[in-house]
């Protein structure tokens, strides 16, 4: 007898969109759809270990099923991030629990549940306002008057991050090299100059032509191209060709766009590549 559908898992992915780092929406596996479809509400409710419960409104977007409102505050409050991941178990009617493990694979440390922060921030604030009538400081760590100073401090010194920035600032566990995409990259020739010193490092040098392969977080497909390089002068040149022109266009990118290769896997010369797109910020930055 077959196990029952009940069980999924998802990897929490994350993007840019005006310059804010947000955690993309997170969609129903179509089994599981098939199965508890009918009985599935608009709202459902996850369930958490730390006996939190979240209403989470469902969005049906040409026979997807995403989640719409109430995930946002939902990753928001567990401080969810790229490479999380979430083990769903559906319970009973639009029920579903949720167990929430970090990028190690390890289970997060819950947070203290919403009542009792608000107790705790509160009686943190009453302690402040305490401190400050008699303290009468011009200057008290977490105070408001404190806040207030340092948003203001922000807003003057506040500078717009290009998409270039962002892709440097984005940490990976392995390997990696940034490419931002040209002409030639997706309008014409479509090759990628991979850097020389990536490519002497981490390239099997003996071999001037091979596979390579590029997957996206969140796909289940894997893009197969190719390899080659070049002896040019003393140098050499790392290039990757065909193959490079399918991926370009079902991942719909642009001249601006930014790609963050990782190498997951040297054997077979894997790269998981994190896409940052172009933003108007760019734009006003180069005209």
């Amino acid at each position: 007898m077959s196990r029952p559908l009940s069980q999924f898992f998802r990897i929490i992915v994350t993007e840019y969109h005006q310059q804010k780092k947000l955690v993309k929406p997170c969609m129903l596996p179509i089994k599981i759809v098939k199965k508890y479809g009918e009985g599935l509400a608009k709202v459902i409710c996850l369930k958490t270990p730390d006996g939190e419960e979240w209403k989470i409104n469902l969005v049906n977007n040409d026979g997807k099923i995403w989640f719409g409102k109430g995930w946002k505050e939902f990753t928001q409050y567990y401080s969810l991030c790229q490479g999380h991941l979430l083990m769903f178990k559906y319970q009973r009617s639009s029920e579903f629990h949720v167990d929430i493990f970090d990028k190690t694979t390890v289970e997060i440390n819950y947070p203290l549940k919403r009542v009792e922060a608000e107790k705790v921030s509160n009686n943190e604030e009453d302690c402040r306002t305490s401190k400050k009538r008699k303290a009468n400081s011009s200057f008290e760590f977490g105070s408001t008057s404190c806040a207030k100073h340092h948003t203001h401090k922000r807003s003057k010194v506040k500078q717009v991050k290009t998409t270039l920035e962002s892709a440097k600032e984005f940490k990976t566990s392995n390997p990696s090299f940034i490419v931002v995409m040209g002409t030639t990259y997706v309008e014409s020739r479509y090759r990628v100059t991979i850097p020389c010193e990536f490519g002497k490092r981490h390239f099997n040098l003996k071999k001037k032509i091979g596979d390579i392969y590029f997957g996206m977080l969140g796909e289940e497909r894997v893009w197969r191209a190719r390899y080659v390089i070049r002896m040019i002068g003393r140098g050499m040149k790392f290039e990757v060709t065909g193959g490079w022109y399918e991926f370009s266009k079902d991942n719909n990118l642009k001249v601006g766009d930014v790609c963050n290769f990782e190498l997951i896997l040297k054997t077979d010369m894997t790269f998981q590549v994190h896409i940052f797109r172009k933003t108007n910020e760019d734009n006003s930055k180069t005209n």
